[in-house]
C-alpha cells in the first residue's frame, strides 16, 4: 500500500535518471543527505533516501517496486512550497508530466503496456482529481483483461482520490475475477481506514 500522507504529488523519474544523477543534482541543490531505509520486500518497504532542504521541506527519493517506477516526493506543511520544490526538480531531472503520464495510458493496446501505464499514471498522480484521469482510469477499471482491471485498482489507490470510491465498490462487489474483487475491498477498507473515502 503506498504512503497515503503525502504533502506534494509523486514526481516519476523517467527510466534514463540513475543514481548518479540524483547525487549530482542534491549536491549541487546543497540538500543534506539525512539517510536511507533499505528495501524489505517482505514488509512491504521500498528504497528510500531523504534530504534536507535547509528551509523546513525534505525531499524523498522512492524506488517503488510495485508500481515499477522512481519518484521524488516533498514534505512539507505547505503544499504550494512543496510543488515549487518539485519543479525545482524536475527543471533538473528527466520526468514525466502529468500530461505524458496520461497520453502515454493511451498508446498501449497490449494489457501489460496497459497496466504498467495506469500504475505509473496513478502513481504520478495530482493531489487533487483531475477528470481526465479519473475518466480514463474508471474506462480501464471495465477492461476485459483482468490484470489491466487489477492495474487500475491499484492506480485508484495511489491517487487516494474520494472520486473513484463508487468504481471501487463496483469492481468489489461484481468483478468477474476473485483476485480483482479482493484487490478493491482491500483497496475501499484501506482508504475508508485512512479517511480518504467516506464509509
Amino acid at each position: 500500500m503506498p504512503d497515503l500522507n503525502r504533502t506534494s504529488r509523486r514526481l516519476i523519474l523517467r527510466d534514463q535518471v540513475d543514481a548518479s544523477d540524483i547525487r549530482s543534482f542534491t549536491q549541487s541543490a546543497g540538500w543534506d543527505f539525512l539517510g536511507d531505509i533499505d528495501r524489505d520486500p517482505e514488509r512491504g518497504v521500498f528504497y528510500e533516501a531523504k534530504w534536507d532542504t535547509g528551509d523546513g521541506r525534505s525531499v524523498h527519493y522512492i524506488v517503488d517496486e510495485f508500481a515499477d517506477v522512481c519518484y521524488m516526493v516533498v514534505a512539507n506543511a505547505d503544499s504550494d512550497e512543496a510543488e515549487e520544490t518539485l519543479s525545482h526538480i524536475a527543471g533538473s531531472l528527466a520526468a514525466w508530466t502529468s500530461e505524458d503520464l496520461l497520453n502515454d495510458c493511451y498508446v498501449h493496446v497490449y494489457p501489460a503496456g496497459w497496466a504498467k501505464s495506469l500504475l505509473r499514471l496513478g502513481a504520478g498522480a495530482p493531489l487533487r482529481a483531475e477528470d481526465s484521469v479519473v475518466s480514463h482510469v474508471v474506462f480501464s477499471s471495465e477492461h476485459e483483461d483482468a490484470s489491466v482491471r487489477s492495474a487500475a485498482v491499484w492506480a485508484m489507490v495511489y491517487t487516494a482520490w474520494p472520486e473513484f470510491k463508487e468504481a471501487m465498490v463496483r469492481l468489489a462487489r461484481t468483478d468477474p475475477d476473485p483476485q480483482v474483487a479482493r484487490e478493491a475491498q482491500l483497496a475501499l477498507e484501506q482508504l475508508t481506514e485512512s479517511g480518504v473515502i467516506e464509509p
